[in-house]
């Protein structure tokens, strides 16, 4: 019923638990809430986060219902971890169901856990709107984007492919798999170009001025885009 990495998630949480006021850190503690346990699923997260720049430092659940919403609870959290709250409020179910699937296009929740994923967000909305008084730069240092995608092998032809199609190729793996990482943090990247084994790219948005553009978040977008299109890639930002 589960994937293998939802499965993991279920059986070893990384972020069950709980934080108190004595337990901040220095951080301000905000808690978002959903559910009723006395009648069914209910899920509490506890964001410790800085006040000095809105990141989330650290993050835990308590969750009482079924394996599904553990899992979707502890997926958020690693998620939301060390992203300004404002981030936080932008990750959806998908986002999340993507980031445990062990073959991109097989879903690792089915119909009926979606109830399971929207009482996730929903607590999470819950806890980010009581961030509002909390900064929220508009530049980061570390990278959105995930390392953990599954192995699946080059793009079978793409060397037969004209430069239209082999950019749609590309196109298309960005936008599944990298854009909506990005865009967590409020950034973006676009194709520009293709020329031989080079892609041309453009952030914008908080990309523009992260010192990660031209480090960690430019070496995951290249090692994702060689492990499914092309082992040779090459990926240049155009930075202004």
């Amino acid at each position: 019923m589960f994937s293998k990495k939802l499965t993991q998630k279920i059986l070893r949480p990384l972020f069950a638990g709980i934080f108190t006021e004595g337990e901040t850190k220095g951080m301000q503690l905000i808690t978002g809430f959903e559910g009723d346990p006395a009648k069914g699923p209910a899920i509490k997260l506890y964001l410790l986060i800085d006040e000095s720049d809105g990141v989330i430092a650290d993050v835990a659940f308590q969750a009482y219902g079924s394996p599904a919403l553990i899992g979707a609870a502890d997926t958020a959290c690693e998620l939301i971890l060390r992203k300004n709250h404002a981030g936080a409020a932008r990750i959806g179910a998908d986002l999340i169901d993507q980031h445990v699937r062990d073959k991109k296009n097989v879903p690792a929740f089915t119909e009926e856990m979606n109830s399971d994923l929207n009482l996730v967000i929903s607590a999470l909305d819950d806890a980010t709107r009581k961030c509002s008084h909390l900064p929220s730069p508009s530049s980061y240092e570390s990278t959105p984007i995930s390392f953990d995608f599954p192995e699946e092998g080059a793009y079978p032809g793409f060397e037969e492919l004209n430069k239209d199609q082999k950019i749609a190729v590309i196109e298309e793996i960005v936008e599944k798999e990298i854009r909506p990482y990005v865009e967590l943090d409020a950034g973006g990247v676009d194709i520009q170009d293709l020329v031989k084994d080079e892609v041309f790219i453009s952030y914008s948005g908080s990309c523009t001025s992260c010192y990660a553009a031209t480090g960690s978040t430019l070496s995951a977008i290249q090692n994702i885009l060689r492990s499914r299109v092309h082992p040779d890639l090459i990926v240049t930002p155009i930075l202004n």
